[in-house]
């Protein structure tokens, strides 16, 4: 006798997080369904399946088994994008091993076997050896696409367009969605032309959201926008991506700006891959801050599957390890430093410049701090978390007096240490040495001084003062190639990221940005493919105050994160590495004296 179908009805969605799926039955069916879904589990984790006011909560890991098991339970009613989630997870778990096993043959083989696996792409005598292995890794048959950690400055622009081509070229690919910071979206455009003219249609997706939709209803073949846009025009990107089901590449830029679930632009990055055929994300440096930003981008490649099932810890220190385990055993990334792949690249030099403060501005940080440290001890840690965002905000007044101590009191009329020391640098470097110099500082009223201050030398801005994107590719372009433009002051927040700036050898640090990947990727603006000279970085840190202590943290970010995606390096020459192998060396010769 057949089995009678039963009453129960659900709507099934991905949540919005795309990390679970939603069974959404009538209120009253709730509890049944609930029963239902646990004793089909079986074996699973049945604890996982939860209940909410959206539904059924079933983890994306336990949604294909599960399902299957509810079939004759339960009638299920699909809504487009659970059909695409349940079949995107049934694909890469059919495919990620050969997928997996395949490029692990490619790094180990390297060059011989990447060429003879893209021998039918034309024009790739025009790559390094690491960017044909490269494109090898980004078009295997099967893929998913690709993690591109290549170091900053290694080419990964160039990469991708060579990938897309070749995926093209293969009718495996009709069109491309590149989204990237604001800072990169008109270098995308000069890359595409310098390396393949007008072989595609690429469409900028700038100004108002009517003139975005202006643009996207005219077509294109390669599409670039922000972040910003991959939010608020999320509905409309995603339709572009449907219409071609499996044949659109998706690729993400600096990638290190989508790592939590929580974001809004991660959530809708992670919905529009689902309607892409392959994804890649690019980036020198995947995980500034801690292991966990990794995760949020190797999703982004391949649906959430080399973390699924793994619990990664909240506390940095304990996620370090798990990360690693899981993207060694599972993650589909490659990484390449430019000390391996471009191995006549001059080398970098670090200065720490230790300063005394300036006696009101020494005073204002003493009594900052007294009232802080003071406020802090006479509460308890209940209301140290509540009150936490306005310690934090103290906290910080203390590095902005470091740098300006204008942006903190209004009555503040001294010079402060740190442009009395640029005063010096800079008619040093710049006035008698005639090199060019970038100045990099986090604070607004410090970039206001230091561009006022020297004006007579030539200067250009890059920050948040300066929107305009025409009037922000105008000062990079003055610095590169006019020779009376001598001094580029930035904010790496706004320039950090994709700008060469090679020009100049030297960098000063004013002051540091908070987020060790903004710090870790302005490093690369001068030390990057076309540089021939030895880079220096003169960093400025008042003495005895927390600055210190917060450039030591910066330091410590990136040596974790290199250890993190195995990255073999000698640490970076600096004044007190220096002074300390020579004083060894001095204490060896001394002590063979006396024997």
């Amino acid at each position: 006798m057949a089995r009678e179908r039963a009453t129960i009805r659900a709507e099934v969605r991905p949540a919005e997080t795309l990390d679970a799926l939603y069974l959404t039955p009538r209120p009253d069916q709730g509890s049944a369904l609930l029963t239902l879904a646990r004793s089909a589990a079986r074996e699973m984790p049945r604890g996982h399946i939860t209940r909410s006011a959206e539904g059924v909560r079933v983890p994306e890991s336990m949604a294909d088994r599960l399902i299957e098991g509810l079939r004759n339970d339960v009638e299920l009613v699909w809504h487009p994008e659970a059909t695409r989630f349940v079949e995107n997870r049934r694909w890469i778990a059919s495919v990620h091993s050969g997928v997996f096993a395949s490029l692990r043959r490619i790094r180990h083989e390297g060059l011989g076997l990447a060429q003879t696996m893209v021998s039918d792409s034309a024009g790739l005598n025009v790559l390094d050896r690491h960017q044909v292995v490269n494109v090898a890794a980004m078009t295997l048959p099967n893929a998913p696409g690709l993690c591109v950690f290549d170091e900053q400055g290694a080419g990964k622009t160039v990469t991708l367009i060579f990938a897309f081509d070749l995926l093209v070229d293969r009718d495996q690919a009709d069109v491309a969605l590149i989204v990237a910071p604001k800072s990169m979206i008109g270098e995308w455009p000069k890359d595409l032309v310098q390396f393949r003219g007008d072989m595609y249609r690429t469409v900028v997706l700038t100004g108002t959201t009517r003139n975005k939709r202006r643009l996207l209803a005219q077509g294109g073949d390669i599409y670039v926008t922000n972040f910003e846009t991959a939010v608020t025009m999320e509905r409309e990107l995603r339709s572009l991506l449907r219409a071609r089901p499996g044949r659109a590449v998706l690729t993400v830029d600096e990638s290190f700006f989508v790592k939590s679930l929580d974001a809004k632009r991660t959530r809708a990055l992670r919905r529009l891959r689902e309607w892409a055929g392959r994804a890649y994300v690019l980036c020198g440096t995947p995980a500034p801050n801690s292991p966990v930003d990794l995760v949020q981008q190797f999703s982004l490649v391949d649906y959430g599957y080399c973390f699924s099932d793994v619990d990664v810890p909240e506390e940095r220190e304990l996620a370090g390890p798990v990360v690693q385990s899981a993207i060694e055993q599972r993650g589909l990334y490659l990484r390449h430093l430019k000390s391996d792949v471009l191995p006549d690249l001059p080398v970098k030099r670090f200065q720490r410049v230790l300063l005394p403060m300036a006696r009101q501005q020494g005073r204002l940080y003493r009594q900052t701090l007294e009232s802080l440290v003071a406020d802090v001890e006479a509460v308890d840690d209940a209301t140290f978390n509540r009150r936490r965002a306005s310690f934090l905000a103290r906290r910080m007044a203390l590095l902005q007096i470091c740098s300006n101590p204008k942006g903190v009191s209004d009555s503040y009329r001294e010079t402060p240490a740190k442009l009395t020391a640029l005063d010096s640098l800079v008619n040093q470097v710049v006035g008698r040495e005639g090199e060019k110099v970038v100045i990099w500082s986090f604070y607004t009223r410090s970039l206001d001084a230091i561009h006022r201050r020297f004006q007579r030398f030539g200067v250009v801005r890059y920050d948040g003062s300066v929107s305009d994107v025409e009037e922000r590719r105008d000062a990079v372009r003055r610095f590169q190639e006019d020779d009376e433009t001598m001094i580029f002051v930035a904010n790496p927040a706004a320039a950090g990221a994709g700008l060469t700036l090679h020009r100049a050898r030297i960098a000063i640090y004013e002051s540091l940005s908070s987020q060790a990947a903004q710090y870790l990727q302005s490093l690369d603006r001068i030390h990057r493919r076309g540089q021939r000279r030895d880079v220096e970085y003169l960093v400025l840190l008042c003495d005895d105050t927390l600055e210190v202590s917060e450039y030591e943290r910066l330091v410590q970010k990136e040596q974790a994160a290199q250890q993190l995606l195995g990255d073999q390096v000698d640490a970076p020459v600096t004044r007190d590495t220096f002074l300390s192998d020579v004083h060894e060396a001095a204490g060896l010769l001394n002590a063979g004296g006396t024997r």
